[in-house]
């Protein structure tokens, strides 16, 4: 029987779910002056936060109080620790409410922000296919790291936040790590950069200096929970070892896991050192998780320490065609061995993506075969003739390309900055100010950021203007002139054609800006050349009129090219040079019916176009024809003014000719003319967003600034049902329920993130998710233990078993149309896109122990069992467990020197600690129930009740883990292949081995037992327990921040293992 132990509850969690004070505690309870919280105290913070967001009606927000209290409805797991704090309140930390994200690996930048994520609690998903790592730079230097200072030395008035890199040489280099958030992502990321440097040596001395950061144990304030940065000093040598390997080449899928992995098995996100996390790879990548684990001389597993960070993340390939039946099985048969190898089905996940326009099983029927068979452009055509409306360029390939980005300018584009003239490769990441005709705004902080890997056109104008991007980036179109007034639209490039004039910036009120060089030293570049040095201290005039042409002033002959650093060059420089260049160089003429111009001529039509965007920069348009650059009508009064030429003679014969012609120079309109639109190969491209504008300067051309990333960079925010707690009968409490898990996670889609690519995701696909848990419970307490037996016998389609799967689909169709209704209901009401998915199943772990529910659809791993919980070593909560009885052993992450699991709780290399608590499911005392071995359930029946839930409830994905045996691999992939043929729905599951020897891995979360074990560790428990009131317990210890605060982003403790235990055949 169940055995519920007498006991004072200052929380008032259920009788039947001993886990879940250890576990709140733990996990959701924040500390402040005031002492930890109660579930009452966290259930009023969260309640606040989601009604402040979401601004919530008091009846939306009675009823998320009344569900919350009654433990009905959750909000995510990451909203329990965070939701209602300051701490969310900042616009940086809105990732920190969410459970996961997902990031496409194409540079540097994505590392950093990876590691951010998970320092915030968030899940991390990354896309390591090779499309996208292929555009990770070559590792050039070989990085030697030493460590130098000590943690926690500088003391806390003066510590600095930023990580500072000083570059001393070209080989010694020194990192002082910050101590922030943002610092450890800074000297992560730095470190990386320094790898693939070309314009350092090949060979690096590296120093990081750890001394600023706080040391273990300090609070962190605004997150919660304590500093821990035990593993920082390992992380730094343990990267450079990573990219050392690589010399010479780039990073491999392995090789960028590995970096992943390392930052997040250092990362103590209030000391959460498990980041959950997913890998994606090309479906024909290596497996990387095989003999991970190897026996030692004496039979112990030990775990290779050169991989172990593969450990953190569970890896998935992804199939973008129909897999064969032989791969399917194959798969299946990989991850029964290496617990690695699942295939994700990509067409399956799109076409769920755009469930608003394959609203018909045909028409989804037709997408997929398309895609699968004839490719994805072929799929994208007849999608968007699916469409009532018109659909922009960028949204169609968001909708179709979930692993590619939306492309934009080239890294050689120049951009008019505050500080001058830069490249977009030199803005990668920074943020800046960039000037919009004369006027500057800033970016957002990450500045440009990559966007992909695509086909490009070439602008150009019949003035000489070009611009390299792709045919779906906009630009500024003239639809009409008048003499007051232009009218302007913006025009993908695509859609223009010759003759069409697009905008240029106007920077005649322009303000100086800062730079390299003063007027004196660009004079001298721009009028000697590259024999500035040994220049006389005086020039010649030479005025020679012939034909109506002045040349202005001869020189000895030398040559001035118009370099980069040139073109950097401040405001001051910028006159000088193009003083001195235009004075030694230019052409006056002034024809008869021609009007005024002044011209340069050079060979080199690059170095013209360089030229002609210096002068744009100053107000000033020009035209490049041939060889040669002219300026013209009132842009000559502009050159006057602001530029001028070096002699009074000189000034005087322009001024006199402006003079004569002052009332034939036509105003500047800064248009130019479309010449044509040609390719231009394939190339990285990249973005910026300008909030307020949107357009920044591209070479001269006004360019609309995208501001995305698309596919599948997103922020999920999951809210849970505990359908346990529910009476099946009841479908009042059922759809109350349902309706407050909706309005949780929609109040969320409020956020505006300042990341560019979450933001423009969050508009154009914005996506909820609500999850529940305990479904197995709920259906055995409404079917009984004849559904048990069903189960038991395979769920077969008998007669009976046709009547429970339509019984089982009412319900799922029941609640997601509650979901879609609320979700959409809510966000009509407040102007916010509707999701057009709305419904998932999260991995269930952690917020399922606050109820005892089986966690998500799965069956529990047997009616009674021993629950592992995880805490660092003398937590307040864990030591709290032992007073109150339960046992306590050395947690998976801990071993030795050799690889070994620890077995002493105190020894002093121990840091996590795993508490066993005996526990039995509600329906335990259920007559038949021990009857029953969940153990044996197939595999078959496993996969048949997930796809039951993907198909009537999910329209997203169902997280499954299907347990199986080694007789099963045949039939398991043949269904999984039979699911896709179909078209049943199937994505993705994950695979368990099961071994009847009882030859698990070691220490999982959950252990099987019969009930007399159960009896047994139960009166163990009584006998060593010392208080009986568990909060009582915890007040005894708890002084200061525990070690662990908060749940990670799947709110399941699945993602600390490995799949499987490495298989003795």
């Amino acid at each position: 029987m169940v055995r519920e132990l007498e006991r004072q509850q200052s929380t008032n969690f259920p009788k039947n779910a001993p886990v879940a004070n250890p576990v709140f505690f733990r996990t959701y309870s924040r500390r402040s002056d005031g002492g930890r919280e109660t579930w009452e105290q966290v259930r009023d913070r969260c309640l606040f936060g989601l009604v402040k967001l979401g601004q919530l009606t008091n009846e939306e927000a009675e009823l998320l109080n009344k569900m919350m209290t009654n433990l009905k409805s959750l909000p995510a797991g990451r909203w329990l620790w965070v939701g209602g704090t300051q701490w969310l309140e900042q616009p940086n930390n809105y990732s920190g409410a969410y459970n996961c994200t997902s990031t496409n690996v194409v540079d540097w930048r994505a590392f950093g922000l990876m590691m951010d994520l998970a320092m915030m609690g968030c899940g991390t998903g990354a896309v390591l296919e090779e499309k996208h790592i292929s555009q990770l730079p070559a590792i050039c230097n070989r990085l030697n790291v030493s460590i130098v200072g000590e943690i926690g030395t500088v003391l806390p008035e003066a510590r600095q936040e930023e990580t500072t890199v000083k570059i001393n040489n070209s080989q010694q280099v020194s990192i002082c790590i910050g101590d922030s958030r943002e610092g450890w992502v800074q000297s992560y990321q730095a470190l990386l950069e320094l790898s693939s440097n070309e314009e350092l040596a090949t060979e690096i001395n590296v120093e990081i200096d750890p001394s600023h950061v706080r040391p273990a144990g300090e609070r962190l304030k605004g997150f919660g929970g304590v500093a821990n940065p035990i593993k920082i000093p390992d992380l730094y040598p343990r990267l450079a070892k990573i990219l050392n390997r690589a010399q010479g080449r780039k990073l491999n899928a392995e090789e960028c896991c590995l970096l992943i992995d390392e930052a997040a098995a250092t990362v103590v996100a209030g000391n959460i050192r498990r980041s959950a996390g997913i890998r994606q790879f090309d479906a024909n990548s290596p497996l990387l998780k095989q003999n991970l684990w190897q026996p030692d001389e004496n039979g112990n597993w030990r775990i290779d320490p050169e991989r172990d960070a593969l450990r953190m993340a569970n890896h998935t390939r992804v199939y973008h065609a129909s897999p064969s039946l032989a791969e399917c099985v194959e798969a299946v048969r990989s991850q029964f061995y290496s617990g690695e190898g699942a295939i994700q089905y990509a067409p399956e996940a799109i076409a769920r993506a755009n469930v608003d326009l394959l609203d018909t099983a045909e028409k989804k029927r037709e997408f997929l075969r398309l895609y699968t068979t004839e490719g994805s452009e072929k799929a994208k055509t007849w999608l968007r003739n699916q469409c009532q409306g018109e659909i922009s360029d960028e949204e169609m390939e968001h909708r179709l390309q979930r692993y590619g980005l939306n492309p934009c300018v080239t890294a050689d584009t120049w951009v008019h900055t505050e500080y001058g003239a830069k490249q977009v490769k030199d803005l990668i990441g920074i943020q800046h100010s960039v000037y919009v005709n004369g006027e500057l705004f800033s970016t957002t902080p990450e500045g440009f950021f990559y966007t992909g890997n695509k086909p490009l056109v070439k602008l150009t104008t019949e003035e000489g203007y070009t611009l390299r991007l792709t045919n779906n980036h906009q630009v500024l179109k003239v639809t009409a002139q008048t003499q007051k007034q232009q009218y302007t639209e913006w025009v993908a490039v695509e859609n223009l054609k010759p003759r069409d004039r697009v905008m240029l910036h106007n920077h005649r009120n322009i303000r100086p800006w800062e730079g390299h060089g003063n007027f004196e030293q660009g004079w001298e570049i721009g009028f000697y050349g590259d024999i500035a040095a040994e220049a006389p201290s005086s020039t010649v005039l030479e005025a020679e009129r012939e034909q109506g042409t002045t040349q202005l002033l001869t020189r000895p002959e030398r040559r001035c090219a118009i370099t980069k650093q040139v073109q950097q060059g401040s405001y001051d420089f910028y006159l000088g040079f193009l003083q001195g260049l235009f004075s030694a160089e230019a052409i006056l003429q002034n024809r008869p019916n021609q009007g005024i111009s002044l011209t340069l001529v050079r060979e080199s039509g690059e170095e013209l176009q360089a030229l002609q965007q210096m002068l744009l920069r100053l107000g000033i348009a020009s035209t490049c024809l041939r060889n040669e650059l002219v300026i013209a009508d009132d842009n000559l009064h502009v050159f006057q003014h602001l530029i001028g030429l070096s002699t009074p003679e000189t000034s005087t014969l322009l001024a006199n000719a402006l003079a004569e012609q002052a009332c034939h120079l036509l105003q500047e309109r800064f248009t130019a003319t479309v010449a044509n639109i040609e390719p231009n190969g394939v190339e990285a491209v990249y973005d910026c967003t300008v909030p307020g504008v949107h357009r920044f300067d591209a070479n001269g051309l006004v360019a609309h600034n995208c501001g995305e990333i698309i596919g599948s960079n997103f922020h999920c925010n999951l809210s849970e049902i505990h359908l346990n707690q529910i009476d099946p009968d009841n479908e009042q409490e059922q759809k109350e329920a349902f309706q407050a898990g909706a309005l949780s996670v929609a109040a969320l889609l409020n956020h505006e993130f300042v990341e560019p690519r979450y933001q423009y995701s969050r508009e154009l696909d914005p996506i909820v998710g609500v999850s529940f848990t305990g479904l197995f419970d709920f259906f055995v307490h409404a079917f009984g233990v004849e559904w048990l037996r069903w189960w038991e016998a395979g769920r077969p389609n008998t007669e009976q078993g046709k009547r429970f799967k339509q019984r089982e689909k009412a319900y799922l169709e029941k609640w997601r149309e509650i979901v879609h209704e609320t979700v959409w209901d809510y966000c009509d009401r407040h102007g916010i896109k509707r999701p057009n998915r709305c419904t998932t199943v999260q991995p269930s772990g952690t917020k399922s122990l606050l109820t005892g529910a089986s966690p998500g659809w799965h069956p529990p791993k047997a009616v009674r069992f021993i629950r592992r919980v995880t805490f660092g070593k003398n937590d307040p909560v864990a030591l709290a467990c032992i007073d109150y009885g339960y046992n306590v052993i050395p947690s998976q992450s801990d071993k030795d020197e050799d690889g070994n699991l620890l077995n002493d709780p105190f020894d002093s290399r121990c840091t996590e600690w795993l508490v066993e608590i005996p526990v039995a499911v509600s329906w335990a005392d259920l007559p038949g129930a021990d009857d029953i071995d969940i153990a044996q359930f197939p595999v078959l029946a496993q996969f048949d009740f997930a796809m039951q839930v993907q198909k009537h409830y999910v329209t997203h994905n169902t997280s499954a883990t299907l347990e199986l045996r080694e007789h099963e691999i045949e039939e398991l992939g043949k269904a999984i292949y039979q699911g896709i043929e179909n078209n049943e729905g199937y994505i993705s599951f994950a695979l368990l081995a099961r071994f009847d020897a009882y030859q698990t891995f070691p220490r999982l979360p959950f252990e099987p037992i019969d009930e007399a074990t159960y009896n047994r560790l139960m009166q163990e428990v009584e006998e060593r327990r010392t208080m009986d009131d568990f909060h009582a317990a915890l007040l005894k210890y708890d002084q200061g921040e525990g070690e662990e605060a908060g749940p990670s982003g799947c709110d399941s403790d699945k993602c600390m293992f490995p799949e499987s235990f490495p298989y003795e055949g």
